[in-house]
């Protein structure tokens, strides 16, 4: 399990490169009801929640949708059951690996009681998501050592794209189609530095406090960065968003706390200057991971991209903190930890779900209106 990591880092490029093709063939077969969907909610639970943020920007800019992310916990019990009644030209999109996660079905079910068009991107087509939903995009894995997931996680986002490639108009999918094309190639040669960076700088650190930072896409591989070091080293490490750093990591002691910046030089590139500049003037041991893209990309689709990208950094800083303190991921499933149903305790998967009409009694909303 503790090699896990390091044999899906080595697999990304060539998984990208083929599942690309099989998933831009199955979004263009999805029979979506309508002329259009004019909103798409995207929503999931630990990976599949930051695929779902790292999503958003490409369905608004290129796929010019209404469109909202988040966690499925928030769209459940918070954002659908205000919803009311919709019309069919709202899509609601749950993304979860084992198709089993309670809130991310329990989100897809109130959005077939509301009337909502229900899709479920998953690697379970036998799973609970995937009968829930009305439409399945399908993430084939293949087999590699029991982990920290990671080509579950370029899965999900690549069919993310193909979704959104199929909401396009024909010349931006097919724009968006030849990037993604291209994507492996330009990977291969930007991934060696980032991945000595990411190894070398686990060397360097003291404690394994480190803060990830990020804006916008990159905020999800912010988080996805954090996700893996908390899986596999197990050590206090936690994304906070670009602007929201300045108001309160930029507080933080020790002077020197590590903290890592991921950049996707887009919309935020005048205020990450900034942040950076600050993280170096306070003294804080600064990492920085910079996703150039293309030569001839749009500086919005390099943006929208970016979460293909920069999980390759921080993938491998995990991966060799792990090693370093000979740490097992998810702790052995030890100190009261269990693996079963997808987190004992935790009752990922057994949480008792909720019906909408019992959310809307229990919140007392009846009573308001």
């Amino acid at each position: 399990m503790q090699e896990s990591l390091t044999t899906q880092i080595e697999m990304a490029v060539g998984f990208i490169t083929e599942f690309w093709k099989n998933a831009s063939n199955q979004a263009s077969q999805l029979m979506l009801e309508g002329e259009s969907v004019r909103k798409v909610v995207l929503f999931g639970s630990g990976d599949s929640h930051h695929a779902a943020l790292g999503l958003e920007m490409v369905f608004g800019t290129l796929a010019k949708r209404q469109v909202q992310a988040g966690s499925s916990m928030y769209v459940s019990r918070y954002l659908v059951p205000d919803f009311g009644e919709i019309s069919r030209e709202t899509l609601l999109v749950g993304i979860s690996s084992s198709g089993e996660v309670a809130r991310t079905v329990e989100a897809l079910e109130m959005g077939n009681e509301i009337g909502a068009q229900t899709l479920a991107i998953t690697s379970n087509v036998e799973s609970t998501l995937a009968e829930t939903a009305g439409m399945v995009l399908p993430v084939e894995l293949p087999d590699f050592p029991s982990g920290p997931g990671l080509l579950s996680y370029l899965g999900s986002m690549l069919m993310g794209y193909a979704l959104a490639t199929r909401l396009c108009d024909n010349d931006s999918a097919r724009h968006l189609s030849k990037v993604l094309e291209s994507l492996p190639l330009i990977l291969e040669r930007w991934m060696p530095g980032q991945l000595e960076s990411g190894r070398r700088f686990a060397h360097e650190v003291q404690d394994g406090t480190c803060v990830m930072v990020g804006g916008g896409p990159a905020f999800a591989s912010a988080l996805f960065g954090a996700a893996k070091v908390i899986e596999a080293a197990g050590e206090r490490v936690w994304a906070q968003e670009l602007e929201e750093w300045a108001h309160l990591e930029y507080f933080c002691e020790p002077a020197d706390m590590t903290t890592w910046i991921l950049k996707a030089d887009g919309r935020c590139r005048s205020r990450e200057e900034e942040v950076s500049n600050a993280m170096q003037t306070i003294g804080r041991n600064l990492a920085v991971s910079s996703w150039d893209g293309g030569d001839d990309w749009h500086p919005l689709l390099r943006e929208s991209l970016s979460p293909l990208a920069l999980w390759v950094a921080p993938t491998a800083y995990a991966d060799e903190r792990s090693k370093l303190q000979d740490e097992v991921p998810f702790r052995g499933f030890g100190g009261g930890r269990d693996p079963k149903e997808g987190g004992g305790a935790s009752r990922i998967r057994s949480s008792q779900r909720q019906d909408l009409k019992t959310i809307l009694r229990q919140s007392g909303k009846s009573a308001l209106s």
